[in-house]
Order: structure tokens, then sequence, then C-alpha cells
């Protein structure tokens, strides 16, 4: 089996899956159902080591195209797949946690009926394949399909209870704020086109000039609008929240591994772009820092230990923004990784206890949990403790990298120290809002409020793919460790220098230092939450600061300033319907349409049917050109 054939089957083996299940959702057994779903991602993920070993080995970027989709004159459009150390990466993360997920998931919608069991297998499969075309695309045309497939998938799955309204109103805000991001995208790729006449990567890539100008910046604003969108960056953020009213498994599919984690691919794949147009490149840098300390101050009031998770993803996206926008490509994708470990890891042992604690996700009516439910807590804490950025979890190498690197950037401006500044605020902030959701749902006592007095632990096809996760977030670290046997390489970030190049600098002693010290305060503030919410002998900060609290809880009013943008646009539209459009437009059209009628009725009277006055009115006319022929030749 050739590579060419290795990359196809790797992109259609999923697509495949859905599509078996999909026309057998009534006929196919259960068993089945749980073969063939993960099954398929499993495959999927086989084929990624296979191209993995190869660009281990060659490190020679692949352009297979499979045939020419279009052809006109010297534009054409291939189906091709790029398969280089970018695309190999991404591939690797999400078939391989994107596996874990939906093995998980045979545990977790277990007592779904069967069509619904089957129908969310088939969603899951096509949102696996979605974001493979996504991240295998060799031209921006099968990008923007995958993007878009990406965004009705995420649909699909975020209202996978259609019943719920709460459900179906999260699935259509997150359908609308990924097209918005989607406009920008298009926009962006049809400016591409209209520049350098071409819709390959490395084709457009090859004719990007090494000097800013005003069209590569505009391009890059155009690219960011869709990145942000799809990675829930402010201001396009507020859908990712209430996504959390799908199912579980989908909120990890959706925030650890795969569909947050679009944007930071996208920014890292047109690198050429944004490393020439640099305002936009600041600006990624700065939407990531000012994204990370907004989603950690509105996780502090949350109390669904689902919106913690998810406010802490969007603050970790942040960081991977950050890290693209200094231009520390590899510490930006190693924390892309290491992400999806501690992040799925988290999700999927929330899952366990909210499937635990029948379906309840409010965390103060949890507590004492650690004693009930011991290894999804050893669990839950060591991926609590990866967020935090401790040692020797992947999260203390992967954050601080970003940060440590972002601090040492040679400038002639400040811009990176003061995005260090913001970014180790917001690691101080994260370490007390994950020791507040840890103390508060797995320490102490037990609720009074609890569903569930005894709850279970999870059962082993749930709770194996979370201690592997568990397993890759205490010893992920290691990829990134300085190996000498190889001459002092770093597997993440030296197998990705090839595509996104090598950072130009180092963290530098002092980097290290404060690092360390980073760690130190995060550690702290974790273990204060055990004062403030267990021991209770300290009073909560929202007691001196009850309009902080206020205004958290609100998330900033972004909801409502949007809900009243909508109201004044709807207002707007209104009023132009009833002043330009009715009396103008429709106006102008109906007394056109009334002229016509009345002038054909004056018209009518003079068709009478009979001979006599046609020939009148004909020998009239007749009399009436030959007095104008005389009055031009004799006047």
């Amino acid at each position: 089996m050739t590579l060419q054939s290795v990359a196809l089957t790797l992109l259609l083996l999923p697509a495949a899956g859905a599509i078996v299940l999909a026309l057998g959702a009534l006929r196919l057994p259960r068993t089945a159902v749980k073969w063939i779903g993960p099954g398929t991602v499993w495959l999927s993920f086989v084929c990624g080591l296979i191209l993995f070993a190869d660009q281990l080995s060659h490190n020679q970027a692949h352009d297979f195209t499979y045939w020419t989709w279009i052809q006109l004159g010297s534009f054409n459009v291939p189906v091709d797949l790029l398969i280089d150390r970018l695309s190999v990466f991404m591939i690797l993360v999400v078939s391989g946690v994107g596996a874990l997920i939906t093995t998980y998931s045979v545990g977790y919608m277990a007592h779904e009926d069967d069509p619904s069991y089957a129908r969310f297998f088939v969603y899951m499969n096509v949102f696996i394949f979605s974001m493979l075309l996504l991240v295998s695309a060799g031209n921006f045309i099968f990008l923007i399909m995958g993007w878009a497939l990406v965004g009705l998938s995420s649909y699909l799955l975020i209202g996978f209870y259609y019943q719920r309204e709460a459900a179906v109103l999260a699935a259509r805000k997150a359908f609308v704020m990924n097209v918005i991001g989607d406009i920008g995208l298009f926009l962006g790729v049809f400016l591409i086109f209209t520049t350098y006449h071409q819709v390959r990567f490395t084709a457009v890539f090859g004719q990007v000039p090494k000097q800013d100008s005003v069209t590569l910046e505009v391009i890059a604003l155009l690219l960011l609008v869709g990145a942000i969108a799809k990675s829930a960056q402010l201001p396009l953020h507020t859908w990712l929240p209430d996504a959390m009213e799908g199912p579980t498994p989908v909120s990890a599919l959706i925030h650890a591994a795969t569909m947050v984690t679009a944007g930071v691919y996208l920014v890292g794949r047109m690198h050429p772009i944004f490393d020439v147009a640099q305002y936009a490149h600041d600006g990624v840098a700065a939407i990531g820092a000012l994204s990370a300390i907004f989603a950690a101050t509105v996780a502090l009031v949350q109390t669904d230990i689902k919106r913690v998770l998810a406010y802490s993803t969007m603050s970790q996206i942040g960081y991977m923004f950050l890290g693209v926008g200094v231009g520390a490509y590899g510490a930006a994708f190693f924390h892309l990784l290491a992400h999806a470990f501690f992040k799925a890891l988290l999700f999927m042992s929330a899952g366990n206890v909210i499937h635990a604690m029948g379906d309840e996700q409010d965390m103060r009516r949890y507590g004492g949990l650690r004693r009930q439910m011991r290894l999804t807590s050893a669990a839950f804490l060591v991926g609590s403790l990866a967020l935090v950025g401790i040692f020797p979890f992947v999260g203390f190498f992967s954050k601080d990298l970003v940060l440590g690197l972002a601090f040492s950037k040679p400038s002639l401006h400040d811009f990176p120290q003061i995005m260090w500044v913001v970014g180790t605020i917001t690691a101080l902030l994260t370490g007390f809002y994950t020791g507040r959701m840890w103390w508060i749902a797995f320490g102490g006592r037990p609720s009074p409020d609890r569903p569930v007095q005894h709850p279970h632990e999870a059962p082993p096809i749930m709770l194996y793919p979370v201690l592997a996760l568990a397993l890759l977030t205490l010893l992920g670290g290691l990829l990134q460790v300085e190996v000498a046997w190889h001459g002092g390489w770093k597997l993440v970030s030296d197998f990705l220098a090839p595509v996104v190049g090598v950072t130009g600098w180092s963290e530098g002693s002092i980097g290290y230092v404060i690092a360390a010290l980073t760690v130190v305060l995060s550690a702290a503030v974790f273990m204060s939450a055990y004062n403030l919410y267990v021991r209770r002998v300290w009073p909560t900060w929202s007691l001196a600061l009850p309009w902080a609290q206020r205004v958290l809880e609100h998330k900033y009013y972004f909801d409502e300033l949007y809900s009243s943008l909508v109201a004044a646009l709807d207002g707007l539209s209104q009023l132009v319907f009833r002043r330009v459009d009715q009396p103008l437009l429709d106006g102008t059209v109906r007394t056109l349409g009334e002229a016509t009628k009345a002038s054909a009725g004056a018209l009518s009277e003079v068709e009478t049917g009979y001979l006599r006055n046609y020939l009148l009115f004909f020998s009239a006319g007749a009399v009436v050109i030959l007095l104008v022929v005389v009055v031009r030749l004799f006047g």
C-alpha cells in the first residue's frame, strides 16, 4: 500500500463508517455500532502512524493529487492532500484523541435507544472526517470544505438532544458565530486567489512577497476572523460555553483536540503570510492574550463543571494564539498537543462524575467524591495539575515554554513582554479557578443536595480511555524534553521545524527562573482554594467585590450586548422597511403597475373589433406620416 493510498484511506475511513452507520441505523445490532464507530477512527490513527513514521525517517512533504476536479484553461482545482509534518502532527492529534473519545462514548451513550445511539456515532465520524480533511487539504478549496463541514457537524453534535430547547439554541448560536468567521475566511481566500491566481498552498506561499503590504495585511486579518470564530476567541467566543448542552463526549471532542484548535492550525499553516503581515501577526498574539485572561476571570464564578472547563479551553487556546502570534510555532503546537491530552482527560473524567451523579453538572452539589470515585478523582486531579502547569505534568512543559519564549523574544518594543505579563496573570487565575473546581467537587464532605449519595465508579469502557489520557498527561512532557542521543533533539518542535521554522531565540536563564516562580505561585493559589472552599477559614473574594461577581456571572455582558445589537438591527430593518422599502421600492412598483393597467385600459377602448375603425386609424396615421415627410422636404 503506497503512502498516497494510506493518506486517502485515512481520510475515507471515518466517512465510510458514518455512511454505513447512517444506512444501517435501524438494522445494525448495537454491537456492530460499537465496533464500526470507534473502529474506523482507530484505523485512521494507524494510518496516521504510518505517515508519521515516513515523515520521521524521510522528512519529505508530499502533495498527493488524486484527480483534477476543475480545469479551466490554466486554472485548475486538484483533489489533493498535503502530507507534511504539520498535517501529520494534526492527524495524529485528531485521530488519536478522537479514537479515545469515541471509545469512551460507547459506554457514555449506552443509555440511548438504538437509532439515537447509531446517529451519535454517525455525527462523531462525520466530525472527525471533516477535521481530517481540514488539516490534510492541499489547497484552499478543500480547506474551506473541511472548515464548513466541521461547522455543520459541530452543529449536529451540540444539538444532539434536539428535544431540548437549550440544545437547539446552543447549536444555532455556534453555527451562526462560525458562519461569521467563515465569511472572513472565504473573503480572505478570494483575495488570495485574485492576488496570486492559485489555490494550492505551495503555489501561493511561493509567491508571498518578503515585504509587508496593505493587501497582505487584509488577507491575514480576514483569515484571522475565521480563526478566532472557530477557536472561540474574543469577540466571537460566546458560542463555546453554550456548546456544553451537547453530550460530554462531544464537549471533549470539540474542546480538546479538534474544532477549537482549527484556528491555531490555520495561523500555523498560513505562517508564510502572517510572518510578513506583522500587524495582523501582532493581532493574533494580542487577541490570544486578551482571550486567555478574559476566560480565566469568567471561569472564577462558574458553577457548572463543564462550563468551567469550557472557559479554561478558551483561555488555553489563547495561550496557543499567543505562541503563534509571537512566532513560537513549535511551542504553540506543543501546547496544542498537551491541551488535547489534559483537557480530554478533564472532560471525560467530568463525564464519569456527571454519569454517576444522575446528569447533575452543578459542582456545588458534589463534594467528597475523591473517597467514592477514587480512580476518576485521581485522573481529574492529574488533568487539573496539568492545566495549572505543575511539574512533572505535560502542562508544565508546554505552558511555560510559551510564556518563556514570549518573555524572551527580542523586540524594539515591549509588546511580547506585555503579552507575557497577561499570560502570567492568567496562569495564576488558572491555578485558582482550577483549585476551586477540584476542591468543591472532590474535596470536603458530600453536599447535602447531592442527587446520588453513593455514586459508582465508571465502567471499564469509560475508565480505560481516561486512564490512558492520564498516563499521557503525566508523561507527555517527555516529548519536548531535549534528548542527548539525537544531538539535543526535541520531538515536537524539531519535528515541526521543517514546516513552521525554528524559533529564532531561546528562553534564556531568566525565562527559566520566572517560569519556576510562576509554577510555585500557581500551586500556591491552587492550594489557597482549599482554605476558601473546604475549610472556609478565609472569606471569599466575592463578598468584598459583589459588583465584580455580577460582572463575571454575566460574562462581561457580551451576550446582552449581542442581543441588544440584534434587536437594534431588527428595529432598523423594520424602520427601513416602513420608510424606504414600502413607500419607495414597493410604492414605485405599485405605481408603475397601476399606470400600466390604466394605460392599457384606455388603449383597450380603441380595440373595437370593427374593420372600418382600424382602416380609419391606418389612414390617419398614413396622412400624418405623409405630412411629416412633406414638411421635411419642402419646409
